[in-house]
């Protein structure tokens, strides 16, 4: 008897098994990388239609690009092609598709990692999300659906999205790189180092302004906060969404 019930209930745990992993579904994907020598002041333009985009800051005079492509459809993997143009100075990286229009296209997720000074010319993302990190040199990039987290930056400083968040933290500020964050349906968090002095402006539209610096005016075109400094020259705006302003004590070495 008891054998029998040992034996029954292997073939249960052995059924149960084969549900798990019946249910498992494994998507399709390929992956890219490749490392390109490159200038520590290179600049860097990115574009990309589906996917997220990390951009992460190392010490080293080269750029190494990581992709991985995904479909629910293994043929059309091939759909989407990852285009790097390197030259010693610049580096284009874009994704370009061929074959008709589907209703999941491939996504391709990038992991890229720059010199810290590296020039951050244009990076475009439609639909996806972008990280920042560690990064000394100017960016300048965008997104359409999509969140934009930077943190760690040290220079100027152009960035904004329509439909995301915009979370972006600075470790040292300077009057020689101005600041400009802009959303449409998001809101925008920024944190400056203590004692930065900045000269600010910011205005939302539908969404309220909380900081630590500044008195807040409301007036019919919505609410604005205006900062006369000596420091980092910041714009701020906003139509569908909050902005937060605060300053904290920089921990950085």
């Amino acid at each position: 008897m008891v054998r029998r019930q040992r034996a029954w209930a292997a073939m249960v745990a052995l059924a149960a098994g084969n549900i798990l992993s019946a249910t498992v579904i494994v998507t399709p994907q390929m992956e890219f990388r490749h490392l390109y020598a490159f200038s520590p002041n290179g600049r860097v333009a990115i574009q990309n239609l589906y996917g997220n985009v990390s951009i992460t800051a190392w010490d080293r005079d080269a750029v190494l690009v990581e992709a991985i492509k995904r479909s629910a459809d293994p043929k059309r993997l091939e759909d989407a092609r990852i285009v790097v143009e390197p030259t010693m100075d610049s580096l284009s990286i874009s994704t370009q598709y061929t074959g008709s229009d589907a209703d999941h296209p491939t996504s391709v997720e990038f992991r890229i990692t720059v010199p810290r000074g590296a020039i951050l010319e244009n990076v475009t993302l439609t639909n996806g999300a972008l990280s920042l990190r560690g990064l000394s040199g100017s960016v300048k990039a965008s997104a359409v659906n999509g969140d934009i987290r930077a943190l760690k930056l040290t220079g100027q400083a152009e960035l904004s999205t329509i439909n995301g968040r915009l979370e972006v933290d600075f470790e040292r500020t300077s009057r020689a790189n101005p600041i400009s964050l802009s959303s449409v349906n998001g809101p925008i968090h920024l944190t400056l180092p203590s004692g930065s002095g900045a000269s600010l402006v910011a205005h939302n539209r539908s969404g309220g302004i909380a900081s630590d610096v500044g008195r807040v005016a409301h007036t019919p075109a919505g609410h604005r906060l205006v900062v006369k400094g000596t420091g980092v020259q910041i714009h701020l705006r906003n139509i569908n969404g909050g902005i937060s302003i605060r300053s904290i004590e920089c921990s950085c070495t």
